[in-house]
């Protein structure tokens, strides 16, 4: 079972490093594909809410560039909210892993705390260092604190469940 943890979170560490090598255009390209999936289903629960008689029978034409602009403002808010989503769900997965990984070990309390943060914390400030050489990316400390906040999330989450199983068993 050491193995077997140690090993994923091994993978996820590379999986990470492979997101991050990705260049700008394909990282866009990613978050965009998820905003369009978030788009469409919005514009079809819109179309399924409205009544058959309010919708006219007439082309509608639109020359308004302005609902252009606010509609083209809300898709790039929606791809900032999903890259960051994706920082913190990512370090949140590592936080469990790597969790479970001293749990085996069966470092656990404060000392496995510290270890699983400053994990977390390297890995996020190394992750946006590596991001510095790869083009069309940056490095920003803002989603460093993503990722050490999708830690504390994923670490908060564990020892949750952890201490709620063992309550359980006890």
């Amino acid at each position: 079972m050491k193995k077997i943890v140690i090993l994923l979170c091994f993978l996820w560490m590379g999986f990470i490093f492979y997101m991050s090598s990705n260049n700008g255009a394909i990282s866009h390209e990613q978050s965009n594909r998820v905003v369009n999936i978030i788009e469409k289903t919005e514009s079809k629960l819109k179309t399924n809410g409205e009544s058959k008689a309010a919708i006219s029978k007439e082309p509608k034409v639109n020359n308004n560039d302005g609902k252009a602009n606010v509609k083209q403002v809300k898709l790039d808010s929606l791809d900032h909210i999903i890259r960051k989503n994706a920082h913190g769900f990512m370090y949140m997965v590592l936080a469990l892993i790597v969790s479970s990984a001293l749990f085996t070990f069966n470092k656990k309390g404060k000392d496995a705390i510290v270890y699983i943060l400053f994990i977390c914390l390297f890995y996020a400030v190394t992750d946006e260092f590596h991001q510095a050489f790869v083009p069309g990316r940056t490095s920003l400390i803002s989603d460093v604190l993503v990722d050490f906040c999708g830690a504390l999330i994923g670490l908060t989450v564990f020892y949750l469940f952890y201490y709620k199983l063992r309550r359980r068993n006890s």
